[in-house]
C-alpha cells in the first residue's frame, strides 16, 4: 500500500513538471504574443497606402491552443519557442552585468600594443 501511495506522489511531480509547468508557461508566452501582435495589427490597419496582411488568425490562435495542451508539444514549444523570447531580456541584463574580463587589460596596454 506504500508503494502505490509514494508512486502516486513522484507522479505528481513528473506530470508537474513535464505537463503542468510548460502548459503554464505555454499559456503565458502566448498570450503576450498574441497581445503584442494584435496592438501591432491594430496600428497597422490604419496606415494609408500598404496592404493589411494580419500577423494573428483564428487558426494561429487554435494551433497555439493546441500546442500548449498537448503534451510533449507543450514541452518542446515552451523550450524551444517562448524561452528565448520570454527571458532574451533577461539574460542580456546578465550578459552586461557580468560582464567582466577574465583577463584585465593592464594601465598602458594600449600604448605596448601601438609601439609593436
Amino acid at each position: 500500500m506504500i508503494d502505490w501511495v509514494l508512486g502516486l506522489w513522484a507522479n505528481r511531480w513528473i506530470a508537474f513538471g513535464l505537463y503542468w509547468l510548460p502548459l503554464g508557461f505555454c499559456a503565458f508566452g502566448y498570450v503576450l504574443r498574441t497581445g503584442r501582435n494584435f496592438r501591432k495589427d491594430r496600428a497597422k490597419r490604419v496606415e494609408v497606402g500598404e496592404y493589411y496582411h494580419p500577423t494573428d488568425t483564428v487558426g494561429t490562435l487554435i494551433g497555439r491552443g493546441l500546442l500548449s495542451i498537448i503534451p510533449v508539444a507543450n514541452l518542446c514549444a515552451a523550450v524551444f519557442d517562448l524561452a528565448p523570447e520570454v527571458f532574451g531580456k533577461f539574460f542580456s541584463w546578465l550578459e552586461r552585468v557580468f560582464s567582466q574580463p577574465l583577463v584585465p587589460d593592464l594601465p598602458d596596454g594600449k600604448e605596448i600594443r601601438a609601439r609593436k
